[in-house]
């Protein structure tokens, strides 16, 4: 090289001149920022719902289920039944009952809103070396999960398809590909629970063992009434909303929708209208089952 220009900082460099080889460049991250470690705090996606509606002893049983050392449960259910709003209040209840205790939210539908979970949670919890592109997330949760002083709960949100979890990731050059499944990412330690949701038992069972499953139905009349209660306020006969309740077949999430179609449409659309269009016909049912006001504490991929 017979002239050199040289230029950059304590982080990139770069040379050059009249050159018979090849032209070299280094380029290098800036070293972390050293950073607070924040609080144990609720990290979730859901606000509380204020007008959950308790589902006999399910919440108690999960309560000392997730208290127990390295324990791994499932909620399980049909789609619509309530495992969600079940495992929202149980997240909410577990950090009032014990703030120091992590209470961490994954979305686990997809491969890819799995991973992007992870890195929220990296985020939030701000794990040193989330940032380096060549990082393997999931190993770099898993271990501060492990190595936690404190107490955590992680729910896995609608794993209805856990083939994701199991499978043995493609080979790759890219070091930010997880080199063995991803459920070997969920730890086990005393200080941590595991709880998941899902539709397909055979799923749970991939991540649960049988005793650990906890079956969701649908609500009974009572609570079902006690919920368009609260959603409907005194719209509506008691009678005429009882009727509702019995075709909506006691489902949490299709009396919810119920509720917020009719109080939107208040007081030109009664119960006994939305029962009427209801029972009209199957593509109207359909329609009305469909409906999401936009306030419905669920993820949106959920079926």
């Amino acid at each position: 090289m017979a002239s050199t220009i040289s230029f950059g900082n304590a982080n990139a460099g770069f040379q050059a001149g009249t050159i018979n080889g090849p032209v070299s460049a280094a380029f290098h991250l800036p070293p972390e920022r050293r950073e607070t470690p924040p609080h144990p705090s609720i990290v979730i996606p859901f606000a509380r719902d204020a007008d959950f509606v308790e589902r006999g002893t399910i919440l108690e049983d999960l309560h000392k289920r997730c208290a127990a050392t390295d324990s791994r449960t499932a909620l399980v259910g049909l789609g619509g039944v309530g495992k969600s709003q079940l495992a929202i209040e149980h997240a909410y209840r577990t950090h009032e009952a014990s703030p120091e205790t992590w209470v961490l939210w994954v979305y686990a539908s997809s491969a890819a809103r799995y991973e992007q979970s992870f890195r929220d949670i990296a985020d939030a919890i701000k794990i040193a070396g989330r940032q380096d592109p060549q990082t393997n997330i999931f190993k770099l949760v898993h271990d501060w999960l492990r190595d936690s002083k404190h107490r955590w709960l992680l729910v896995l949100d609608n794993v209805d398809d856990a083939r994701f979890l199991l499978d043995r990731p493609a080979a790759s050059t890219n070091a930010n590909t997880a080199p063995k499944p991803l459920r070997e990412y969920l730890p086990h330690c005393q200080r941590g629970s595991i709880l998941v949701t899902t539709r397909n038992k055979e799923a749970a069972l991939k991540l649960v063992n049988q005793r650990d499953v906890v079956n969701v139905n649908p609500m009974d009349e009572a609570q079902a009434l006690a919920l368009f209660e609260k959603k409907l306020g005194a719209q509506g006969d008691s009678g005429d909303v009882a009727e509702l309740a019995a075709a909506l077949e006691y489902m949490p999430l299709a009396i919810v929708q119920a509720a917020a179609y009719i109080s939107q449409r208040a007081p030109r659309y009664p119960v006994t209208k939305y029962l009427e269009e209801f029972r009209k016909s199957e593509r109207k049912r359909s329609s009305l089952l469909g409906y999401d006001s936009g306030q419905l504490h669920r993820d949106w991929e959920a079926k």
